[in-house]
């Protein structure tokens, strides 16, 4: 319907950067620590006035919510530990995204004998106009992970963070200097030398269906590429990118 696509965004970060005004937080890593819920966690990590917990002063986390996680308890099944971290007075978190199910897996092998990490589908359209009752493709699987992500969590979320470590190398190309012809400054990734086991092309795909649909449902949140250990698959990126 037209309501969707008068919502969709349409400006990239080309355009506009809206500037983060708040103080700097070290966003804590949140594990699985038993017998310790989240929300215990939050506790100890913030403080919680109520049990005389003064907490060690963490004002947000940096958690991950992957898609063959929620697709598999639901979306909805970090909502109570958000809900209790926001009234410890945390807010601002940042979230690791990505990560299919097996059923949304790309099954693609660009590296023989290596199945891509990456979803299915990613090239197709990411908006349909409203078709099947949402605005995003529900062909293009990324998108639709993300639609139903940030419109359950946008309260509670400010920073999405596009996989982690996606160019977590098994190759001496990613450290080789500039002018190397080898070189991630030179010569494109292989999908067999980093984690991906896909062509860095998929990746920014994933940087622009990210930003179109969180943008759209949320346009105070930012996007931001996973932990890059290789300023070599940064400049990758850059140039190959579709702005």
């Amino acid at each position: 319907s037209s309501s969707f696509l008068l919502a969709q965004v349409s400006y990239t970060a080309n355009d506009q950067v809206t500037p983060y005004n708040q103080a700097f937080r070290y966003g804590s890593n949140l594990s699985n620590y038993p017998p310790w819920t989240n929300a215990e966690v939050g506790n100890i990590a913030a403080g919680n006035d109520a049990l005389n917990l003064q907490g060690i002063g963490v004002q947000s986390f940096r958690n991950s919510l992957p898609e063959h996680f929620l697709e598999t308890w639901g979306y909805d099944i970090r909502q109570a530990d958000f809900e209790h971290w926001e009234g410890l007075g945390m807010d601002d978190h940042l979230t690791i995204i990505g990560f299919p199910s097996e059923d949304h897996r790309d099954d693609t092998q660009y590296c023989t004998g290596v199945q891509s990490e990456l979803f299915a589908n990613m090239y197709e359209p990411i908006w349909d106009g409203g078709a099947n009752g949402t605005p995003v493709n529900e062909d293009n699987y990324y998108a639709v992970y993300l639609y139903q992500l940030v419109n359950q969590y946008k309260d509670f979320i400010k920073f999405y963070e596009v996989w982690n470590e996606p160019d977590f190398s098994f190759s001496g190309n990613a450290w080789l200097p500039p002018g190397n012809p080898n070189s991630w400054w030179e010569s494109d990734p292989n999908p067999c030398d980093f984690s991906l086991g896909a062509p860095i092309y998929h990746y920014i795909r994933l940087l622009r269906i990210s930003y179109e649909v969180i943008k759209t449902v949320d346009p105070d949140a930012y996007i931001c590429t996973g932990g890059l250990g290789n300023p070599a698959f940064l400049d990758a990126i850059l140039r190959n990118t579709d702005e």
